[in-house]
């Protein structure tokens, strides 16, 4: 095979087929070393150790497990804020309300527990709101690779 046409035929598969990218707007990291519970105890000490405030935890796994009778995988979502940052956000602008509060969720898929978080925008007009999402946003990582620290 010429190598021309060797390049060519890469180029065709690369560029035909579908690569999914990844959403810019979620971080999301696995682990299979931690047991879910652990995962979730880890998450907390990372979001208080961060001086943010745990303001909700819901369990949806365990709720549809327990109201329907039925197995199901473990799924939560941990809500949580620092009302200093909030301020600095909402007086940057104040639709950032509906990013409020940061959100992380867990859930179980097979032998793995996986960790997403929500990530701010960082292609607003504003210079200064984008710098305070890139530094919030790296907040949240490193929420998520704490939890899922060996």
């Amino acid at each position: 095979m010429s190598p021309r046409l060797l390049i060519t035929l890469c180029l065709a598969c690369l560029l035909g087929c579908p690569q999914k990218a990844p959403d810019p707007l979620f971080f999301e990291a696995a682990t299979t070393q931690k047991a879910y519970q652990d995962v979730l105890a880890e998450l907390k000490i990372a979001i208080t150790q961060r001086n943010f405030r745990i303001t909700g935890h819901n369990n949806i796994g365990g709720v549809i497990r327990e109201r329907e009778g039925i197995a199901f995988p473990d799924y939560d979502t941990i809500q949580f804020c620092n009302l200093s940052e909030a301020r600095i956000m909402l007086e940057l602008s104040p639709k950032m309300v509906a990013w409020m509060p940061c959100n992380v969720s867990v859930r179980a898929q097979g032998d793995q527990v996986i960790v997403t978080t929500h990530l701010l925008p960082t292609d607003s007009e504003d210079p200064a709101l984008n710098d305070f999402a890139r530094r919030m946003n790296e907040e949240l990582k490193a929420i998520v690779e704490f939890a899922l620290e060996d």
